[in-house]
């Protein structure tokens, strides 16, 4: 808990000092004093595999769910309360279709920017989907999004970041959560994908980050950690890309912290479950994509999560086309 000071604040101040309150520090009775727990609240929004091809699918169902996030604060939740401004936006993975086409990428930084200002006007947390990496390129070699994903990290604003060396896997706080990008999953060699060898599908080294991250960020702390990355753990999201000595070290090296959540992408569409335990939630694509076969019909909005922790409940509510679906929430602790 933050020591607050002892000076008086003045009442024209009290908006601004409850912003702090997530931080531990609330405006009362014009003094600056400890928070208590349950008047902490932090939100953020998490959308997957937005992977914009502008002719295949088109994007007018990622533009309308934009206008949707754009104007949710304010809004019911429906776990109580209102929907707060979000600290951010997670982008789980995909983020274009075809690498090889510079348009689709130029469109979707129109849509999304890691300091906010585009489209979505929050800042985008995104994160690295098979689709954004080329099999044409010599293993080791960068696609452009890549590249210009890295030099998106380089220049990210408004929390004090942990990167990798080369500024691809990164970590941050958000009030008492360490959150951790992993890209496409966590591990230090590139693995096959269906028995075919992939030299593309290249995590980069994300398990030795993710291990170096627990240790220094968080270690005996007990700070609750949020893990993202782009595939899934059941189904086909874990048969075509994992491998059990994958499933093994994840298991070993987040053991010891208190993991509290695992976001992802990779299948287009909602689903909560359980991996060894923790909780998971695969998060929707941002529109249902029109049929190729009939491109005047336009594709639609699809979803999003909203993720809320309200002093120690950890909340999450899915946001449809429709308006709110399934709600979850669960006690956590908040370590030392």
């Amino acid at each position: 808990m933050i020591t607050p000071p002892a000076s008086a604040v003045s009442c024209s101040r009290r908006d601004a000092l409850a912003r702090l309150a997530v931080g531990g520090l609330a405006a009362c009775g014009g003094t600056l004093r400890a928070a208590p727990e349950e008047e902490a609240e932090l939100t953020f929004f998490v959308v997957a595999d937005p992977q914009i091809h502008l002719d295949k699918w088109g994007t007018a169902g990622t533009e309308k769910m934009i206008q949707v996030i754009n104007g949710l604060p304010g809004k019911d939740f429906p776990l109580g309360g209102k929907v707060a401004e979000p600290r951010a936006v997670i982008v789980a993975g995909d983020l274009v279709d075809v690498v090889d086409d510079p348009r689709h990428w130029d469109c979707y930084k129109r849509f999304f920017d890691p300091n906010g200002g585009a489209l979505l006007r929050y800042r985008t947390f995104e994160l690295i989907g098979n689709h954004d990496l080329s099999s044409a390129l010599p293993a080791g070699e960068l696609s452009t999004v890549q590249r210009e994903f890295i030099e998106r990290n380089r220049r990210r604003r408004g929390d004090e970041f942990h990167f990798s060396a080369d500024h691809y896997h990164y970590s941050w706080n958000w009030g008492p959560l360490h959150l951790v990008n992993l890209n496409l999953f966590p591990g230090n060699r590139h693995r096959p994908v269906y028995d075919r060898e992939s030299p593309w599908n290249d995590p980069r080294g994300s398990l030795d980050f993710l291990r170096d991250d627990l240790k220094t960020q968080v270690g005996d702390s007990g700070r609750p950690v949020v893990l993202v990355w782009h595939y899934g753990l059941r189904g086909w999201g874990l048969e075509k890309w994992w491998t059990p000595e994958d499933l093994a070290n994840l298991k070993e090296a987040i053991a010891p912290y208190n993991v509290v959540l695992i976001l992802h992408g990779h299948e287009h569409s909602y689903a909560r479950y359980e991996w060894e335990g923790y909780p998971v939630f695969m998060c929707p694509s941002p529109q249902k994509d029109r049929d190729p076969k009939t491109p005047e019909v336009a594709s639609t909005p699809k979803g999003f999560l909203v993720v809320r922790l309200k002093g120690k409940d950890l909340q999450v509510a899915h946001h449809h086309d429709r308006g709110w679906g399934e709600t979850w929430s669960r006690g956590i602790s908040l370590g030392k």
